[in-house]
């Protein structure tokens, strides 16, 4: 069972500074993840706050864990949604989102159509188009193919000269490797439900020649996990630089010549 001993970092996201050249990637859980740039775009990624999965599936699907911070105080940019399962299209943390910010929630018109259906005003949705460029601020995105649900989306950002690809949930698909030449990859490594396993996120890593590999997708459900502990070792065997991430931690990335540097900024509240 995950545990941690340390504050979140996620409510104070407005009191961390972050310098050109850099950004924040802080993981919420699951494949929950927030983006903060040097031009203070706040991008949120499929968060799953709630513990709605347990209402449908039951026991095996509850909680092992609950976030720290107070969804109140959390005010993002933009929220995306990967595809329209509840931990990424959370039909109870979603209207809380936009009860207490300002944010634009997009993803694939499944998500959107069901985000519609959370009452939610047009003028904040917004349906992706595959392969399209937009823009928030100094970061760009655009949703490429996940192997999922039929119109389930992966996304490729680019900050500050950093090409981060979040694979959402998928498969192992000869079209992922369209995405060749990204520096950091976000990989889902539970392996069920028809996700890639541990040993497939590292195909995935060699055949694209990213520089980090970062796992997601464990340590929340418990029928729906695996122990990150191997996919350390798996990565060790293959010489990958990889990251394990601390929940609600801000880690600091920056591209220097071809490496991808990070630093993990210390909690001080």
């Amino acid at each position: 069972m995950f545990k941690w001993n340390y504050k979140s970092q996620i409510e104070h996201m407005a009191d961390f500074k972050v310098a050109k050249l850099e950004f924040v990637i802080n993981w919420i859980g699951q494949a929950g993840f927030v983006f903060k740039t040097a031009e203070d775009a706040v991008v949120c990624l499929d968060p799953y706050y709630s513990n709605c999965l347990e209402r449908y599936e039951g026991p095996s699907a509850r909680r092992m864990w609950y976030n720290k911070f107070k969804i109140t105080n959390f005010h993002p940019d933009l929220v995306l949604c990967s595809h329209d399962h509840l931990d990424h299209t959370d039909p109870e943390t979603l209207p809380l989102l936009y009860a207490h910010s300002d944010a634009i929630f997009a993803g694939p018109p499944s998500s959107v159509e069901h985000i519609r259906r959370m009452r939610m005003s047009d003028e904040r949705l917004q349906e992706l188009q595959m392969g399209e460029t937009y823009r928030i601020k100094d970061l760009t995105y655009r949703a490429v193919f996940a192997d999922h649900t039929e119109d389930s989306v992966g996304f490729i950002f680019e900050i500050e000269g950093v090409k981060v690809y979040f694979t959402g949930d998928t498969s192992l698909n000869e079209r992922l490797y369209e995405q060749a030449g990204v520096d950091v990859l976000i990989a889902c490594v539970n392996g069920k439900y028809g996700n890639l396993t541990m040993e497939e996120a590292i195909v995935l890593h060699k055949k694209l020649e990213s520089k980090l590999l970062i796992p997601m997708h464990y340590d929340l459900i418990p029928s729906n996990t695996v122990d990150i502990n191997r996919f350390v070792h798996l990565c060790e065997q293959e010489g990958i630089h990889h990251l394990i991430m601390d929940v609600e931690q801000h880690y600091y990335f920056k591209k220097t010549g071809e490496q991808i540097e990070v630093r993990q900024q210390a909690s001080t509240f």
